[in-house]
């Protein structure tokens, strides 16, 4: 959130860029829920203030707005794009990836900064087949991202004769029960290399049923999801160690670190999404805050804050710029937007795309209109090319990243590669082996897996193919 108004106060300063414009924006938390993401995103395109958020129609002028920006979660977004599909209403995510959503005859008005799983998917398999694991565990949540980003997996898979030795999909909100029947599959397989797509929070149980159990062998591939979880290594480091998986591009924002850190009591307290964070942050209570409610009983011993609080006195992961990955492709989504209004703001009436060759209208915009400068848009920005497919999909590229120990036990993610879809074939995964430090603690030749009787996993695959159990996926 505060990376989108970084760059939205950036291009607002800006000459060479909507220098007769400024961008303004309505933010709202659509709570990785469905029904209140659609819910507010309704109250984005009408420009009407949420009720009972405090807000009167005279605090916020009525403006809808013409393009969101968002939902992390492709589920999310594909119920949100269902209800505003009808009005053309474009929808740019930093984090969705279901290649599903490059269906444009289902998704029309749907871009993205975040690549496609095709991509990663396309990568991830290459990765196996470079190390020759050909006997492999396939897990993730249940949710859209990981049904099809597994069925995709599978399916490129055979390709290369890698072959899975089991398929579990596991609930979002893991009960021990369930916790328990997977970990007892991790444990009774012969395969040591599990491929794993889900986010952070539902790997954190998993993990910690491992413990529970010392299932400590496994090599874990990342998918890009929590390719970069630096707060899984907090607590389970020691399982973690060794893993491999591919992260979205990153990036070197100039001047977001300061921008960051220049919040402020007074700040704090005026938003509703800076005031808890706060609060958590120096464990100290907001005269006014409407969150202090939320952090139970333990929160009522906190002091009050006093204002002499700093971000520059204390370490979080909010003013942490060395990973700035899911951050910049907001920063990306931000400029695709307004790129796009330069190009309508510079068309010749006469020579515009519309009929009779007239321009996009800039005094009221057309949600639609916009939709079309944006598919055709391609900018430079922190010195690399952005440009969309017709899908709506950017040009894929990962960092390859091998999670390592460092001396004083912190996590290191050192990039031991990359994979770029826009070179050939052969050519597209390069992979800096002698520096990838494996689970064991050590490094190359020592590849988990390697031996594998290849034979075997196919007639276990063969099996296992034609009693179905792989076709459900």
């Amino acid at each position: 959130m505060q990376t989108m108004l970084f760059a939205v106060t950036e291009i607002n300063q800006r000459q060479d860029l909507l220098p007769n414009l400024l961008l303004g924006y309505h933010i709202r938390d659509s709570g990785d829920d469905i029904p209140v993401s659609v819910k507010r995103s309704l109250l984005l395109v009408n420009g009407q203030p949420e009720k009972g958020s405090g807000q009167s129609c005279e605090d916020i002028q009525k403006k809808p707005s013409p393009v969101i920006v968002g939902d992390a979660a492709s589920g999310v977004s594909m119920a949100v794009l269902r209800t505003l599909g009808s009005f053309k209403i474009p929808l740019v995510s930093y984090f969705a990836s279901c290649s599903c959503l490059s269906n444009k005859r289902e998704f029309p008005a749907f871009m993205r900064t975040m690549p496609s799983d095709l991509f990663q998917i396309k990568a991830l398999v290459k990765l196996v087949h470079y190390f020759q694991w050909t006997w492999v565990g396939v897990i993730g949540v249940e949710s859209d991202y990981a049904r099809f980003a597994i069925q995709l997996f599978l399916k490129e898979s055979e390709r290369f004769n890698i072959c899975p030795a089991y398929v579990h999909f596991y609930p979002v909100v893991l009960m021990q029960d369930a916790v328990e029947e997977l970990v007892n599959i991790l444990k009774a397989s012969s395969a040591t290399v599990i491929v794993n797509f889900s986010g952070e929070s539902e790997l954190h149980s998993i993990l910690k049923e491992c413990r529970r159990q010392n299932v400590t062998h496994l090599q874990w591939i990342a998918s890009e999801a929590w390719a970069t979880s630096k707060a899984l290594w907090d607590d389970f480091g020691d399982l973690l160690k060794g893993t491999l998986g591919f992260a979205i591009r990153r990036a070197d924002i100039p001047h977001l670190g300061n921008y960051l850190r220049r919040i402020s009591v007074s700040v704090a307290q005026r938003s509703h999404f800076l005031s808890e964070f706060w609060e958590e942050t120096f464990r100290c209570r907001l005269n006014g805050s409407l969150n202090t409610h939320v952090h139970g009983e333990e929160a009522q011993n906190w002091p009050p804050c006093n204002g002499s609080e700093s971000l520059d006195d204390v370490y979080t992961p909010y003013s942490d710029v060395s990973q700035l990955r899911v951050s910049y492709n907001v920063y990306k989504a931000v400029y695709l937007i307004a790129h796009a209004l330069h190009d309508m703001s510079t068309c010749e009436p006469g020579k515009g795309p519309f009929q009779n060759g007239t321009c996009g209208s800039l005094s009221q915009i057309l949600p639609w209109q916009l939709l079309y400068y944006m598919q055709q848009t391609h900018f430079t920005t922190l010195g690399e090319e952005v440009r969309f497919d017709d899908n709506g999909d950017p040009i894929a590229s990962y960092d390859l990243m091998n999670w390592q120990r460092e001396y004083d036990g912190s996590l290191q993610l050192v990039r031991v590669g990359f994979y770029d879809a826009s070179l050939e074939d052969d050519k597209d995964l390069v992979i800096e082996e002698p520096i990838i430090m494996w689970h064991r603690g050590e490094k190359a030749p020592g590849k988990p897996g390697k031996k594998e009787s290849q034979s075997a996993a196919l007639t276990v695959y063969h099996v296992l193919k034609e009693r179905s159990v792989i076709k459900q996926v």
